[in-house]
């Protein structure tokens, strides 16, 4: 498994499947971005740590690109052409690694499965499965994209699938319409002639001799394991090559909670809120105005509030406020004294809040959160907050609409026992897809839409076919139209001589 991505979200969808298919008795090897000792890496794999691998190229702005986000103005395109320049560099860095190298280098070195997170900007790894003859399994930690969508061959129709760099729901007004079907066309030119080319020469450089890149990913890859349940996402017709384990993270039982925020959660009688904004976001750098309409309004509930913070704590907080650096998310909202989470969107914490029924207010800032949150309040069980124009009476109001009303609360528990309603757990249907794969192949999974030039899955073809006889006559009549001008014009003018 190469896990080279160094963001804790990924790796706890990841070593969830690494973990299951060790359970199941296979040797997984699991390249991991993170450090070595993070207890998300799986225990019971042989885990290769490579750390960050953009440690040395980000040290020196690294803390201005922390701060930034809090007030980044990317354009959704702009946002994928930094996240396409990133997965070149990520894949260099890690077939780079003198402990990779060595690992993939051994005499006589056999696997007889390879996973990849090849729709996140890592496609040119699918070149192991080239190297070791064997089936490629794609491993997303979001849900479904375009780039999936058109390599494994799920139909899609930009009319009603949102690009998620938008924030479009599947209803679209006729201006979103057209900006989507814009923003997919441009995805595509960019992804296919400006950043394939970059993977490819990435391919050739570690696998010299490789087939074109584009053509492995239709041939190699016979499975992708999405990390999203369809009760998260807008209804999609899918290929029966790609499958959903969202939740796969969540343990059907919460682990018991540290003794100090057990006791502070029970003592809670009118509730407690819990604000997070994720891993990779710093409180800290948070813009002051901002800051202080979030602190005020949770400040001025009659709920306890749980305030997930990095860097110093806030000065002069409410004491209903308690500020850890820390919490184990799951477990906590689990909870039943938790009315109510304040978070960015990420899809981690958007699965385990509706896994365990507990309503939201979202402050969405970059990726799919935006989508996440759309999706969310449409789903009935969120309010959404634009961070850029936050104040604090639109936190104020936000807080009471969740908490004073029970049909948030209503919806999410009706969404939690659709999403817990599955004929098989997430880890179990993630081993059986990789061993069906193991032992039956893929090809009779693949579409044949997946081969077919783009002319033919769009029928083109067919409709100049089946426009080709009116051609034949309105040209036809057309002539004869000429004709009878010119020969009317020819009598008249006899005549007039």
């Amino acid at each position: 498994m190469m896990m080279p991505m160094p963001a804790r979200s990924h790796h706890i969808a990841a070593s969830g499947v690494a973990k299951a298919l060790a359970d199941k008795g296979h040797d997984v090897t699991y390249v991991s971005g993170l450090d070595k000792g993070n207890k998300i890496n799986p225990a019971n794999n042989k885990v290769i740590c490579i750390g960050n691998p953009f440690e040395s190229i980000i040290s020196a702005y690294q803390e201005k690109q922390l701060s930034n986000f809090w007030v980044d103005e990317k354009s959704p395109l702009e946002s994928l052409l930094f996240l396409m320049e990133w997965g070149v560099q990520l894949v260099n860095k890690t077939m780079s690694n003198p402990e990779v190298i060595a690992e993939i280098s051994k005499p006589g070195q056999k696997y007889d499965l390879v996973i990849i997170e090849a729709f996140v900007f890592q496609e040119s790894f699918v070149g192991l499965g080239h190297q070791f003859d064997v089936p490629v399994v794609a491993l997303n930690p979001f849900g479904t994209c375009q780039w999936i969508n058109d390599i494994m061959g799920n139909p899609v129709n930009p009319a009603w699938v949102p690009s998620p760099f938008l924030g479009f729901s599947d209803h679209m007004s006729f201006t979103q319409r057209a900006i989507n079907t814009m923003m997919h066309a441009a995805s595509d030119l960019v992804y296919n002639y400006y950043y394939m080319p970059q993977q490819e020469a990435v391919l050739q450089e570690f696998w010299p001799g490789a087939p074109a890149l584009q053509g492995l990913l239709r041939t190699k890859i016979g499975l992708t394991l999405v990390n999203n349940h369809f009760t998260l996402s807008y209804p999609m017709p899918m290929s029966p090559s790609v499958v959903e384990i969202g939740g796969l993270h969540i343990p059907e039982k919460p682990k018991p909670l540290p003794k100090d925020l057990k006791d502070f959660l029970d003592a809670s009688k009118e509730g407690v809120v819990y604000f997070s904004m994720g891993s990779n976001l710093r409180t800290q750098d948070m813009p002051k105005v901002q800051a202080e309409a979030i602190l005020g309004a949770l400040g001025a509930l009659k709920e306890r509030v749980l305030l997930k913070w990095d860097g110093p704590t806030p000065k002069n907080l409410s004491p209903n406020i308690r500020v850890i650096e820390w919490a184990p998310q799951g477990d906590l909202l689990a909870h039943p004294n938790i009315r109510l989470f304040v978070t960015h969107g990420g899809l981690l914490s958007t699965q385990e809040s509706v896994f365990h029924g507990v309503p939201l207010v979202g402050i969405p800032m970059f990726g799919d959160q935006q989508f996440n949150m759309l999706l969310a309040v449409q789903k009935g069980f969120c309010v959404k907050v634009d961070f850029k124009t936050m104040t604090r009476t639109t936190m104020d109001e936000a807080l009471r609409e969740v908490l004073q009303k029970p049909k948030y609360k209503e919806a999410a528990t009706r969404l939690s026992r659709l999403f817990r309603s599955k004929p098989l757990r997430p880890a179990e249907s993630a081993v059986f897809a990789v061993e069906h794969i193991l032992e039956h192949g893929a090809d009779h999974l693949r579409p044949s839409s997946v081969g077919m030039p783009l002319y033919q899955v769009l029928l083109l073809d067919v409709i100049l076919v089946a426009l080709a006889p009116f051609l034949v006559v309105l040209l036809c009549c057309r002539a004869l139209c000429c004709r009878k001008r010119s020969g009317g014009a020819t009598s008249r003018a006899k005549k007039n001589n």
